[in-house]
């Protein structure tokens, strides 16, 4: 269970990644940065249960961007 668990999270993720970058390319200002933080939060449960430090700290690191730059812009 746990596998198709990571499985789906981890292609879920995936889109969400690449709808985030597309309304980037359309400057959809705040929803690209809060598709991009879910689909990073989502990669970075499946790489916190592959114990993969690389994607752990990447992951984990922009999400943290995304999050400081909406209290920066006051939108959380």
């Amino acid at each position: 269970m746990k596998n198709k668990l990571e499985f789906f999270l981890e292609w879920i993720s995936t889109f969400v990644l690449l709808g985030g970058a597309a309304l980037t390319s359309l400057n959809i200002y705040p929803m690209n940065v809060f598709m991009s933080l879910a689909g990073n939060l989502g990669w970075l449960f499946v790489a916190l249960s592959w114990r993969k430090p690389s994607l752990i700290v990447i992951q984990l690191v922009i999400s943290l961007i995304y999050v400081a730059g909406l209290i920066d812009k006051g939108v959380i």
